[in-house]
């Protein structure tokens, strides 16, 4: 048994190394293309999350004029299949039912002041969208739903929940999404007894961290239907 649980804690540490390698936005080739894409450079710009935080405080000041929707696509590229484990998440506000910016918690590149940064408009954000509305949809764009079939976000919660994330300062983990996954105990149950011993590091090496994707399940308020 005493082999059995070593076997299992040098399983789940790997597992863990693993994720944090290549999962969505932190794979290895999405490193090499965010450092290496020139578009790219906007991401480490120091300003992005004081842009961020404006206009968000400009949404609660005349929130009756906002809606926020919620969508996930391929992670960094076209060609990239997106499943459970590999995705991207990002916002989308209009004013006055006009779309009006996307905003999503992205890596930024090698070298950049911060460790992640909030970020209005990102290129292929923007791109995606823009595609996935004219029906010609390669990223495979698809839009949240509540758990009980909820469509409408609550705009003032959902942004006083981006602004406590923001203003708390959390670095990019691109694993960190996993930890949303209600149904991952259950892949590793077969390896260590119990499961919650592989969610444990997993817990621990993102505390404090987010991906994109975290950064909007955690943060997304449902509106009642």
């Amino acid at each position: 048994m005493k082999r059995r649980n070593s076997f299992g804690i040098i399983t789940v540490l790997a597992a863990t190394v693993s994720l944090s390698l290549f999962t969505g936005c932190a794979s290895i080739q999405a490193n090499k293309d965010l450092n290496n894409t020139p578009e790219n450079i906007m991401r480490g710009d120091p300003s992005n999350t004081g842009r961020a935080r404006e206009y968000l405080q400009d949404v609660l000041d005349s929130s009756e004029r906002y809606e926020i929707k919620a969508y996930n696509r391929k992670a960094y590229s076209v060609n990239t299949k997106k499943n459970l484990f590999v995705f991207h998440s990002f916002y989308v506000f209009f004013k006055d039912g006009e779309m009006e910016h996307t905003l999503v918690f992205t890596a930024t590149p090698k070298g950049s002041e911060q460790d992640g940064s909030w970020m209005l408009d990102a290129p292929t954000d923007i791109d995606s969208y823009s595609m996935y509305l004219s029906g010609d949809n390669p990223w495979d764009v698809e839009e949240y739903q509540g758990p009980q079939g909820e469509t409408s976000l609550d705009t003032v919660q959902t942004v006083q929940n981006i602004l406590k994330r923001l203003n708390k300062g959390y670095t990019f983990f691109g694993a960190s999404h996993v930890r949303d996954m209600p149904w991952y105990h259950q892949v590793w149950m077969f390896l260590v007894p119990p499961p919650l011993i592989t969610y444990t590091p997993l817990l621990f090496v993102s505390i404090h961290n987010d991906s994109c994707s975290s950064s909007v399940l955690e943060t997304m308020a449902w509106a009642p239907n």
